[in-house]
């Protein structure tokens, strides 16, 4: 069983003892207490009303208890709205932190794998080098006989 907290908006019309009468025949009267909080004026007109009572109700039952009430309270034409909240679930409840979605961390770390006397200088390595430059040479060169290409030439001969 567990605590809940349960809001209710009714029409002006409808008295505190048919809403006890309604909500009692689903739970406990020892468990319920009923609380009229005061009859106000609402933002916005629900079913052509403008008014409505406000009603807290607290109470400790099983959750298909209030399943049953939920049911009874919307076939009721004189309840406008309902509000169920689980006391228990909700004290645990902690807001969460936002993150940033891209965060990065700009510090760099050290390595500490070396120390400065064990690091080895960067040398490159001459088999890449001359591998990289035949590479190279070879594109240049193909590229440059295409260009470079003799022209046909006719060749008079003189008797």
């Amino acid at each position: 069983m567990s605590n809940y907290e349960i809001m209710i908006l009714t029409d002006p019309k409808f008295s505190v003892e048919e809403l006890s009468k309604l909500l009692h025949s689903v739970l406990k009267q020892e468990n319920t207490k009923i609380e009229k909080l005061e009859r106000s004026e609402l933002a916005y007109p629900i079913k052509k009303l403008t008014h409505a009572n406000y009603y807290l109700i607290n109470t400790k039952s099983a959750p298909n208890v209030l399943a049953e009430l939920t049911r009874i309270l919307n076939i009721s034409k004189l309840v406008l709205r309902t509000l169920i909240i689980n006391l228990d679930t909700e004290k645990g409840m902690k807001p969460k932190k936002i993150k940033p979605k891209f965060q990065k961390n700009f510090t760099k770390k050290p390595n500490t794998n070396f120390s400065k006397d064990e690091r080895k200088p960067f040398v490159k390595k001459a088999d890449s080098e001359s591998s990289q430059q035949s590479n190279e040479g070879s594109i240049e060169t193909k590229a440059n006989e295409k260009k470079s290409r003799p022209k046909k030439e006719t060749i008079e001969v003189k008797e």
